[in-house]
C-alpha cells in the first residue's frame, strides 16, 4: 500500500459515516501546501495517539514540590518499549523511596533507557547481495533504530548490528542454517530469507506475511516488489508456514536468480483500490454542528462564532462555552480549538494557552479551627 510521509488529514468526508478522506502534504510548519490535495475512498480513519505528551499532573506536582515519579507519556513521548523500560527504571526508583533495601540502578539501564528514545538515525545501503549459494538472510532493516530482537534469536549467533549497539543497523556474516526465526521474529517485516540449495536460477524467497483476511495458498502467482514497493516481477507460492505463536506466515516463492535478494514482500492488493478519485474533495472546514468537546457538548461553530468575534483566549473560550471542563481535562478539544484558530487565520503564537489545573488537596475546617498545623 502507498504509504504517505509528509502528509495530513484535511479532512474526513461522508455524512452519517465516512465515505473518504482527503490528504495533503504540509511544509515545515504543518501548514497544508495548496495544490497538493488527494481524496481517498475509504470506510475507517485509525487515529494516531500518544503524539501528544499527558505530563499536566506530572508538572504541577513538581511546581507543587511533590516527590512525583513518572514514565510513558506522563513522563516524555517515545516508542513503546521506551515507555516500558522507563518504567521499569521508576518502578525501582519509587521502591527507593518507600525504605525499600534496594541497590542503585544499573548504569547500563540508565544508558539503555536514553538509546530507547533516540531518534531514527542514518540510512545505510544493503549487505550481503554477492552471494549466490546455500541459504542465507537478506536484512531489509537499513536504517538506524533501537531494535535488535533479530540478533538475539539466531541460533548460529550470525546476526549482529554494526557496532555491537542497539541502534547499529543488523548484518548477516556467519553460518545460516535456514531456520526463519529471524524472518518471524522482526517486528518491522524487515527480513527474507533466500534459498539457493535445490535450484542456482530459481531460488526460493521466504517472506513474512500478516494480513489473515486475504489468504496466500501453494500455487498462487504474487506480484513480488522490492523495499520501495517497485515491482520486480511475478513468482509462484511453493510454501505456506503459519507460526501459531505469533500467528506470523512464512510464504515461500520461487523467483529469479537476478531479483532473490531485492524482494521485500508481496502486493495482495490491486492498484485501483489504493488510488485516488479523479476530483479531490477539499474542504477542510468542519461544519458548525460538529462536536468541538464532546464531555461538554460544544459544537464548532459555538466556538467559530467567538473566535470570528476577536477571541483568542483559550481560557475565556473554556469560561464562555465550557469547551475543556469535562472530565478529560481538554485532551481533546483543546487541539480541536487550536486547528479551528488556524483555520480562521489567528497565529498561534497569538493563541493564549489554556491554564492547567493546579495540584491541590481538600484540607477540612476542623484543622484551621483547632488551630494545628
Amino acid at each position: 500500500m502507498p504509504i504517505y510521509t509528509s502528509h495530513s488529514i484535511l479532512s474526513a468526508n461522508g455524512e452519517e459515516e465516512v465515505s473518504s478522506i482527503t490528504i495533503t502534504e504540509i511544509d515545515a510548519k504543518f501548514e497544508p501546501v495548496k495544490g497538493t490535495e488527494q481524496t481517498f475512498e475509504c470506510d475507517t480513519i485509525l487515529i494516531a495517539v500518544g503524539l501528544d505528551r499527558l505530563d499536566e499532573f506530572t508538572r504541577e506536582a513538581e511546581i507543587a514540590g511533590i516527590n512525583v515519579f513518572a514514565a510513558g507519556d506522563a513522563h516524555e513521548i517515545a516508542e513503546a518499549s521506551s515507555a516500558m523500560f522507563n518504567g521499569k527504571i521508576a518502578g525501582i526508583e519509587i521502591c527507593k523511596a518507600m525504605g525499600a533495601e534496594i541497590g542503585e540502578i544499573p548504569t547500563d539501564w540508565v544508558e539503555k533507557a536514553k538509546v530507547l528514545k533516540s531518534h531514527p538515525g542514518a540510512m545505510k545501503p544493503y549487505t550481503n547481495f554477492e552471494k549466490n549459494e546455500g541459504v542465507f538472510p537478506i536484512i531489509h532493516c537499513l536504517q538506524e533504530i533501537p531494535c535488535n530482537p533479530c540478533t538475539t534469536v539466531c541460533p548460529t549467533n550470525s546476526i549482529h548490528t554494526e557496532d555491537g549497539g542497539l541502534m547499529g543497523v543488523p548484518i548477516y556474516d556467519g553460518s545460516c542454517i535456514g531456520c526463519g526465526k529471524c524472518v518471524l521474529i522482526c517486528p518491522g517485516l524487515a527480513i527474507t530469507l533466500v534459498d539457493y540449495r535445490k535450484n542456482q536460477d530459481n531460488p526460493i524467497v521466504t517472506m513474512p506475511y500478516e494480513v489473515g483476511n486475504y489468504p496466500v495458498k501453494e500455487g498462487d502467482k504474487l506480484q513480488l516488489m522490492d523495499i520501495d514497493g517497485v515491482f520486480l516481477e511475478e513468482g509462484t507460492v511453493t510454501q505456506v508456514l503459519t507460526n501459531k505463536a505469533n500467528r506470523t506466515q512464512l510464504v515461500r516463492a520461487s523467483v529469479s536468480s537476478a531479483n532473490v535478494r531485492k524482494v521485500a514482500s508481496f502486493k495482495i492488493q490491486d492498484d485501483a483500490v489504493s488510488a485516488p478519485i479523479t476530483k479531490p474533495i477539499i474542504d477542510p472546514r468542519q461544519p458548525d454542528e460538529a462536536m468541538i468537546c464532546l464531555c461538554e457538548r460544544v459544537t464548532v461553530g459555538e466556538v467559530r462564532t467567538l473566535i470570528k468575534q476577536g477571541i483568542t483566549d483559550l481560557n475565556q473560550i473554556k469560561a464562555i462555552t465550557r469547551a475543556g471542563m469535562g472530565p478529560c481535562g481538554a485532551k481533546t478539544c483543546d487541539t480541536m480549538v487550536k486547528q479551528v484558530l488556524r483555520q480562521e487565520g489567528v497565529p498561534v503564537e497569538s493563541v493564549v494557552p489554556n491554564t492547567k489545573r493546579p495540584v491541590f488537596i481538600e484540607v477540612p475546617l476542623e484543622f484551621f479551627a483547632d488551630g494545628k498545623e
